[in-house]
């Protein structure tokens, strides 16, 4: 990032305007595209401006973890590319947070019920893996990974041992956990920031909600205030109705 853009991110930030056009609270259009990977078991495309993220669903048997020995397990990854990310020296280190808060988010939801992935108490049970890769970063990678988690998700059917019929993963739509996101530049709070402002941010927040709070994460070396925290979980709330329904319609329809 220039200088020259950095400076003007920040200066405009001031009157709570965005180089895009948005307002401060607005996200950018989505673009879903469902089963793009011919051998998973579900998969999605998902598109915010230029940020490009593709997420992949396996269902394998495996044995069940000895402190668990009636569930299933989830185990999710996330790549950020060397062609796709901007963070060459902390890829790795990128890669692996956005990786936990997305498995974070999920897996306090209990949005999937691993105890229904159980198939035999303490000797086997079905895991779910989701891998997910960055395509283009034009920012806010975790709620793209988010989006991109669950849709695959909703999609994957998968076969079970001694069953003709595919299977649904046992998830529970009233509790999809949605991840938003805020970048806060100055003094002003921008939601679904941009790679620009992702460069110029101070503090970035996000939250994952359902019909609570699953996750927060706090990114950068400014700070957000506790007034602050509170008006991000209030639009996390408002904010997470859209995908929502964009994701039950899918289910429905």
């Amino acid at each position: 990032m220039s200088l020259e853009s950095y400076e003007y991110i920040k200066d405009i930030a001031k009157k709570a305007a965005r180089a895009d056009g948005r307002k401060p609270i607005e996200r950018r259009r989505i673009t879903v595209v469902d089963n793009v990977i011919n051998h998973s078991d579900g998969s999605a495309y998902i598109q915010f401006g230029d940020t490009k993220v593709i997420a992949g669903v396996k269902v394998l048997p495996g044995t069940p973890f000895p402190d668990r020995p009636d569930e299933g397990g989830l185990i999710v990854s996330f790549e950020a590319s060397e062609l796709a990310s901007q963070y060459e020296t902390d890829r790795i280190l990128y890669s692996v947070e956005i990786g936990r808060v997305t498995d974070r988010g999920i897996r306090e939801s209990n949005v999937l019920d691993l105890k229904k992935l159980s198939i035999e108490s303490g000797v086997k049970a079905l895991f779910v893996y989701i891998d997910i890769f960055t395509i283009n970063n034009d920012g806010n990678l975790f709620d793209a990974a988010n989006i991109a988690a669950l849709n695959a998700m909703i999609n994957a059917r998968y076969s079970v041992e001694g069953k003709e019929e595919k299977q649904k993963l046992p998830l529970n739509y009233e509790k999809l956990s949605v991840s938003s996101t805020f970048s806060k530049i100055g003094g002003t709070i921008f939601f679904d920031p941009d790679v620009q402002e992702e460069n110029a941010a101070d503090a970035r927040l996000t939250i994952g909600v359902s019909d609570k709070i699953n996750s927060i994460q706090k990114g950068g070396t400014g700070f957000f205030t506790p007034e602050e925290i509170d008006m991000c979980a209030g639009e996390a709330f408002r904010l997470k109705e859209e995908i929502r329904d964009l994701l039950i319609k899918k289910v429905n329809g």
